[in-house]
C-alpha cells in the first residue's frame, strides 16, 4: 500500500511515462488546465521559451503571449468552457508567442482537449515558424520585384502559356500594341501579328515548345489602329524542375525606326548609285558617241548605197536583200549601245531576281571595249561555263563591274606594263560566284590600300571619292564584298563576290 500523500506505483509509471513520451516531442508541448494555468511543459518548450518548468507551472498561459493575444486569452478561454463552441481549438492557427526575454517570434499552434477521469485540460502544440516566414517574406519580396520589373521594364514583353495563349503583357507591350492588358488575355500571341507572318511565328512556337530552343525572328505586328508595326521577336520557354514546358516568354522589340532609316538609307544609296553612273557615263560619252556613230554612219551608208541601186534601173533582190541584211546588223549594234546606256542611266527601285553572271560581263563589255580600242588595249574575258545564277540587280552589279573596268583604264593610263584589262568569273562551289577585274597598271601604294575603300578619299585629282565607297557598299546590301588586292603582274585586282541563288 502507498503511503498517505504518495501516488499508486502505477500512477507514478504513467506520469513518467507521459513525461518522456512530451520530452521525446520535436515540437515545443504546453499543458494548461481549464483556468489556463499551465501544467506542464516538454523540453523542446522550455527551450524555446527561455523558461524552466518550476518558472512557470501554475502561471498562467498568457505569459507566453505578447499583447493583444495576452489580453484577450482569458477571455477566449472563458468563452469556451461557457459555450463550447471553439475558436482555436482542434483547428489551429497562426500567432505570436513571447520568449522569456521579451522577444517574440510566431507560431503555428494547434490546441487539442482532454479529458483524463476527472481531470480535463487542454494540449498545445506548438511550431516556431520564423523561417518560413522569411522565406515567405523573401518570395513575397521577390515576387514583387519581378512584378515591378516585368511592368516597368522599356521593353513589350507578353507571358503565354505553352500553346501560346497570352495570360499577361506588361505596359509597354500595351502601350507599342495600343491595346490594355484585358484585351490580350486569352488571345493567342500568334493572332496579333500580321497574317503574311503568322505561319511562320506558329511554327516557331511549336518548335520552342518541343524542344526549348531560343528564336528570334523579324515579324510584323499589327496595332489597333491598323498601323504596321515591324518587330524583332525574341522568344523562350521556361520549364518545372522535370523539364516540362510551364511558360513561354516573349519580347517585342520595336524595329520601326531602325526599318525607317534602313529605308531611307537604301534610299540614299540608290540615289547616289544613280548619280555615280550617270557620272562615270558622262566621262565615257565621247567613246560611246564615237561607238553609236560608226554604225549609225554605216547605216546611212548602205542606205544610199541602195537607193542608187533602186533608182539605176538594175535592181538584183539578192543585192538588196544583202544591204538590208548588213543595216540590220549595224541597227542592232547601235541599239545594243543605247540599250545599255538607257538601262545605266535610269533611276528605278532596287530588285531581287536572279541573273546570269556571264550576260552581265557581256553586256559591260559592249560598253566598254570601244574606250579600250581607242586606246589600243585589249579586253581579255575568261568566262566558267554554267556559272551559278546570282540574286540581285542587275544595274547596280554591272555599275560596279564598270567602274572597276574604268579604274584600271585609268590606271593603265598613268604607266601600263601589258596592253590589256582581265575580267574572269568563276563559280566557289556552290556557294558563291567570283567576278575579278585585273589591270596591267602600277598598281596601289600601301597607305592607298589601307583607306581605298573610305568615302571621300580619293587619290585623283578630279575626284570625289565616292565611287569605290558606293560599289562596296552594292556588294554588301548584295550580301557579297569586294575586295583589293595585288596581281602577278603588279597591277591592281579587285574581286567582287556574289552570293548564288539558292544558299
Amino acid at each position: 500500500m502507498p503511503r498517505r500523500g504518495e501516488k499508486p506505483q502505477s500512477a507514478r509509471v504513467s506520469g513518467d511515462r507521459l513525461g518522456a513520451l512530451l520530452d521525446a516531442a520535436v515540437d515545443p508541448i504546453v499543458l494548461i488546465d481549464t483556468r489556463g494555468r499551465i501544467t506542464g511543459l516538454n523540453r523542446a518548450a522550455a527551450a524555446v521559451f527561455g523558461y524552466n518548468e518550476a518558472e512557470v507551472l501554475g502561471q498562467n498561459v498568457a505569459m507566453l503571449m505578447p499583447a493583444p493575444y495576452r489580453e484577450e486569452h482569458d477571455a477566449y478561454l472563458a468563452r469556451y468552457m461557457d459555450t463550447a463552441r471553439p475558436r482555436i481549438i482542434g483547428i489551429g492557427r497562426e500567432v505570436v508567442a513571447r520568449r522569456k526575454d521579451g522577444s517574440t517570434f510566431p507560431i503555428d499552434l494547434s490546441v487539442g482537449e482532454f479529458l483524463s477521469g476527472e481531470e480535463r485540460g487542454f494540449v498545445g502544440i506548438l511550431r516556431d515558424i520564423t523561417l518560413r516566414k522569411q522565406q515567405e517574406a523573401e518570395i513575397r519580396k521577390t515576387s514583387e520585384e519581378l512584378r515591378l520589373i516585368f511592368e516597368n521594364t522599356p521593353t513589350a514583353i507578353t507571358i503565354t502559356d505553352v500553346d501560346g495563349h497570352v495570360l499577361d503583357a506588361n505596359r509597354a507591350c500595351q502601350a507599342l500594341l495600343e491595346c490594355n492588358v484585358a484585351e490580350l488575355k486569352g488571345g493567342r500571341h500568334t493572332d496579333l501579328v500580321m497574317e503574311e507572318d503568322r505561319e511562320a511565328v506558329r511554327a516557331e512556337f511549336v518548335a520552342l515548345r518541343e524542344t526549348g530552343n531560343r528564336f528570334s525572328r523579324e515579324v510584323r505586328y499589327r496595332t489597333r489602329d491598323g498601323h504596321v508595326l515591324y518587330a524583332m521577336l525574341h522568344a523562350g520557354v521556361a520549364r518545372d524542375a522535370g523539364g516540362e514546358a510551364l511558360l513561354m516568354i516573349c519580347e517585342i522589340v520595336d524595329r520601326s525606326q531602325l526599318f525607317e532609316a534602313t529605308r531611307e538609307a537604301e534610299e540614299l544609296r540608290t540615289r547616289l548609285a544613280h548619280v555615280s553612273r550617270l557620272g562615270t557615263l558622262g566621262e565615257m560619252v565621247s567613246g560611246i558617241a564615237h561607238e553609236v556613230n560608226q554604225p549609225l554612219t554605216a547605216i546611212a551608208n548602205y542606205a544610199s548605197a541602195a537607193r542608187r541601186l533602186v533608182l539605176s534601173g538594175d535592181t538584183d533582190a539578192e543585192e538588196l536583200a544583202s544591204i538590208n541584211d548588213k543595216i540590220a546588223v549595224q541597227a542592232e549594234r547601235a541599239g545594243q549601245v543605247i540599250r545599255g546606256l538607257r538601262s545605266m542611266t535610269r533611276r528605278r527601285e532596287a530588285v531581287r531576281e536572279s541573273l546570269d553572271c556571264s550576260a552581265l560581263i557581256g553586256e559591260v563589255s559592249k560598253l566598254i571595249e570601244f574606250e579600250l580600242r581607242a586606246r589600243g588595249w585589249r579586253l581579255l574575258i575568261s568566262l566558267e561555263p554554267k556559272l551559278p545564277e546570282v540574286l540581285g540587280d542587275g544595274v547596280q552589279i554591272q555599275q560596279v563591274l564598270l567602274n572597276l573596268v574604268r579604274n584600271a583604264i585609268e590606271a593603265m593610263n598613268e604607266r601600263a606594263s601589258d596592253d590589256f584589262v582581265t575580267i574572269t568569273a568563276s563559280a566557289l562551289g556552290s556557294a558563291w560566284v567570283e567576278i575579278s577585274v585585273s589591270d596591267s597598271g602600277p598598281g596601289l601604294a600601301q597607305e592607298v590600300e589601307e583607306r581605298l575603300f573610305e568615302p571621300f578619299f580619293s587619290t585623283k585629282t578630279q575626284g570625289m571619292g565616292l565611287g569605290l565607297s558606293i560599289c562596296k557598299s552594292i556588294m554588301s546590301v548584295h550580301g557579297g564584298e569586294l575586295r583589293y588586292r595585288r596581281n602577278l603582274h603588279g597591277g591592281a585586282e579587285f574581286i567582287m563576290r556574289l552570293p548564288a541563288v539558292g544558299i
